[in-house]
């Protein structure tokens, strides 16, 4: 049982990866209210992910868990600048397993 526990753990925790994978910069969203922090679960309120999703992560559910334009050219959360320049694909043209245009200046698109 012991085994059964940690082999789910660690499936779930890769699920995460998943997700991160499949966004611009994925795995670098900022935490936004702490400098230097890594927010891992992007489409979650919870800093690592899991449980309630925030703005984002509703939108990204309903676009079938794909970057897409629409996706990218959405403001989920309502502060002026859509989710592809809040990670770094503003054009909209990334896909997955590219490098985004740009890896610096961006900000969390669910906060």
């Amino acid at each position: 049982t012991l085994l059964v526990a940690v082999l789910h753990c660690v499936s779930y925790a890769e699920g995460y990866t998943i997700f991160q994978e499949r966004i611009p910069n994925g795995f670098t969203v900022p935490h936004p209210c702490k400098p230097n922090y890594i927010w891992k679960g992007a489409g979650h309120d919870q800093l690592q992910g899991g449980g309630k999703r925030n703005a984002f992560g509703i939108d990204f559910a309903a676009a079938g868990y794909k970057w897409s334009d629409c996706i990218c050219k959405r403001d989920s959360d309502g502060d002026g600048k859509t989710n592809g320049e809040e990670l770094g694909d503003p054009d909209c043209v990334w896909k997955e397993g590219d490098t985004p245009k740009h890896k610096f200046g961006l900000s969390h698109p669910g906060a």
